[in-house]
């Protein structure tokens, strides 16, 4: 028999949740193999990912859609998913996190020109036509154990009512069975972050569902 679910509600993102939520991104994703590259500095790399997810879930709520699973009130997991045709992001909306783009650039100093084109290689491979899952995390001592999944399945709901093919992006390798399992395939060939030695990110695209054979 399976484990039962986790027992966590799944929620929309409020914009109150926004800084909570960044924090559980940033723990979540900060051993991921591109974000250790971007990000060198162990002692400052959730600080600065804390910045740069308060930015993307900011937008992502005004946007596009972010859920979160909840337990006993506090946030264990997050995505951020963007329908088609709204990411990358207009110049209006860069404009508007003027801010936060400034605070980042702050936070991240000298790493700063290595995630802008980060930024151009991930938005540059997004499809117009499709719906982008651009985070998701789950809380590292609570990973493995659903709440992922049931993410993904929420944002399944949104996609597949709209019949839509959905896009993603990982630049950790065992990502890409996880994510194989939930029905993505590798498109393209992986491209590596800043040399031929990668670190690579893994572009991953799943059909909309009325076109399935």
């Amino acid at each position: 028999m399976s484990a039962p679910p986790p027992p966590d509600v799944v929620e929309p993102l409020r914009p109150e949740g926004i800084a909570e939520t960044a924090s559980v991104l940033a723990a979540a994703l900060a051993d991921d193999p591109g974000f250790v590259h971007l990000f060198p500095v162990r002692a400052r790399r959730e600080r600065e990912l804390r910045a740069l997810y308060r930015m993307t879930l900011s937008d992502s709520v005004r946007y596009g859609h972010a859920f979160v699973t909840r337990l006993d009130g506090a946030v264990t997991g997050a995505i951020a998913l963007y329908p088609p045709g709204t990411y990358p992001m207009t110049p209006a909306r860069w404009w508007r996190q003027a801010l936060r783009i400034v605070r980042i650039a702050l936070h991240t100093r000298e790493h700063s020109l290595g995630i802008i084109r980060f930024g151009d290689v991930t938005s540059a491979g997004v499809p117009s036509d499709a719906w982008y899952v651009e985070a998701l995390g789950v809380r590292p001592d609570l990973q493995r154990a659903g709440r992922g999944k049931r993410l993904m399945a929420t944002v399944f709901e949104l996609i597949d009512s709209a019949g839509g093919p959905s896009y993603l992006e990982t630049t950790k390798p065992d990502n890409v069975a996880y994510y194989t399992a939930l029905g993505y395939e590798p498109v393209r060939s992986r491209v590596a972050i800043s040399t031929d030695d990668g670190p690579w990110i893994f572009p991953m695209s799943r059909v909309a569902v009325g076109a399935r054979v």
